[in-house]
């Protein structure tokens, strides 16, 4: 189960990579910083794991096919309560996935990088999740029989608080949900895939986000274009995330650092 819950949480972080503000490239007049720093935590049947990414990259102008990597940067992770400094490995350019802490509930921690320089933070705590009680393949469709898929999910809110949530369907396709109208109950929904085959294994990720983590979320959605208009659409503004340069604040980063406890289910198309 371990092994399979880390393959399956860093294939969704590669998903997540790309739907990240960086990615949404505005004409730039000077290159910034842009940090993607998602961390999940599962309880692993009493065998609890911690697995992230840190990814750091550079603004590049609009419509360049390559975002470069911010090589050499120092990653780290502050634990608020204890004081205690975990330092990030970076196992390729700009790519940092080695070293996190084990996570608890209820405690503050800190991302601190240091690049050219100049420090950035940003400090979170973990959020819980619902659970995944079942996703299970329907015969429904919306508009066409022959296309689409149909998969039935169904899972329990966390009871007796305000909650957001954060699903990825796989093939870069995202829901930001909060639990307004159904609190303290189970939701059943459908979600309607397009052009998959039998024998195809999709995975159902759900992570427990906070109200400012949805929202930005929201943001980024709709200004790439799976919120309508278009990935090349003239982009209103520029999304800011939680990330704060100390040194100079003016020269801020695009990006955002969370940490997420984290529910998965898979189904194999019959």
């Amino acid at each position: 189960m371990k092994r399979n819950c880390l393959f399956i949480f860093l294939a969704f972080l590669s998903f997540t990579s790309c739907e990240e503000a960086i990615d949404v490239d505005l004409p730039v007049s000077r290159t910034q910083l842009a940090i993607d720093a998602l961390i999940g935590y599962n309880e692993n049947a009493g065998d609890p794991i911690t697995i992230g990414q840190i990814k750091l990259t550079l603004t590049a102008p609009f419509l360049e096919q390559q975002v470069p990597a911010a090589e050499n940067a120092t990653v780290q992770i502050i634990d608020d309560t204890t004081g205690e400094v975990f330092s990030l490995s970076e196992i390729e350019p700009g790519i940092f996935r080695d070293g996190f802490p084990n996570l608890e509930f209820n405690k503050l921690y800190t991302l601190r990088i240091i690049y050219n320089g100049e420090i950035y933070i940003a400090t979170e705590q973990l959020i819980k999740t619902g659970n995944l009680v079942s996703v299970e393949q329907g015969d429904g469709f919306l508009f066409d029989q022959e296309t689409e898929t149909e998969v039935r999910v169904n899972f329990t809110d966390i009871p007796n608080e305000r909650n957001y949530y954060l699903f990825s369907f796989g093939f870069e396709n995202y829901l930001v949900t909060d639990d307004e109208f159904y609190q303290n109950s189970n939701l059943n929904f459908s979600y309607f895939y397009e052009d998959v085959e039998p024998g195809d294994l999709l995975t159902v990720t759900l992570l427990g986000i906070d109200k400012k983590f949805a929202n930005y979320v929201d943001q980024v959605l709709v200004q790439s274009g799976d919120g309508g208009g278009g990935p090349f659409s003239t982009i209103p503004s520029t999304v800011r995330g939680n990330i704060i340069n100390t040194t100079n604040p003016e020269n801020f980063a695009f990006g955002y650092f969370s940490i997420s406890e984290f529910d998965i289910a898979t189904l194999t198309i019959e």
